[in-house]
């Protein structure tokens, strides 16, 4: 009898310890696992922001839609309308190409100004007018007044000619624009060729060369 009781005390002995062993495991995998749960959602997390345009891109879209390039601008009203159905990258490409387009736009925009600008330099120029007589039967002779304004500087890019301070209308007839030095355009005059006092030549880029009567 003595040999069984000490047989049951070493049993449940074995058991406390398997016991103990068991729950000592189970609260070493808990924080193992919390940690990894944390780590989880915090990966998700900037990935759910990735996938949402901002406030900044959206304004960005609204802006292109009044690009000059008329592609640009309809493509952005195009995203602005499908906002929901389309990728977040593509759009995202596309604001970044659109931008780009601008700015070279506005830049070639610039030199061509700024080298109107220099080819024009120090314009200036000189006016005739010229008188033909033509005869109609019977005996009907018409007076035909032409205004010729002649470039003495190498290049001239004209954008009106104003008579009389606009009493006397001047409408085209002929002539290369750009006016090259030495060469003219030429305007037929719809007033008295004897009233005119004064032309002046109205450039592209604002300048004004006034010219009085000889």
């Amino acid at each position: 009898m003595p040999e069984h009781t000490g047989d049951g005390d070493k049993m449940k002995k074995i058991m406390m310890l398997a016991a103990i062993a068991m729950l000592t495991a189970g609260c070493d995998k808990s924080p193992a696992a919390a940690q990894n749960a944390s780590v989880k959602t915090e990966e998700v997390k900037p990935k759910a922001q990735a996938d949402k345009l901002t406030e900044k891109e959206i304004q960005d879209l609204e802006s292109l839609e009044k690009s000059p390039s008329e592609e640009t601008a309809a493509t952005a009203g195009y995203y602005l309308s499908n906002l929901e159905v389309t990728p977040v990258q593509e759009i995202r490409e596309f604001i970044a190409k659109g931008w780009d387009e601008w700015e070279t736009l506005n830049r070639q925009e610039a030199e061509k100004e700024s080298q109107e600008t220099s080819d024009q330099g120090d314009a200036s120029m000189e006016y005739r007018i010229e008188v033909k007589n033509q005869v109609f039967a019977p005996n009907n002779v018409v007076e035909t007044a032409y205004l010729h304004l002649i470039s003495l500087s190498d290049s001239i890019t004209l954008d009106k000619v104003i008579v009389n301070r606009g009493n006397c209308r001047a409408d085209y007839r002929d002539g290369a624009n750009p006016i090259l030095y030495g060469k003219s355009m030429r305007f037929f005059l719809n007033c008295d060729p004897r009233n005119v006092r004064e032309v002046v030549a109205v450039l592209k880029d604002g300048r004004e060369i006034v010219m009085s009567a000889p």
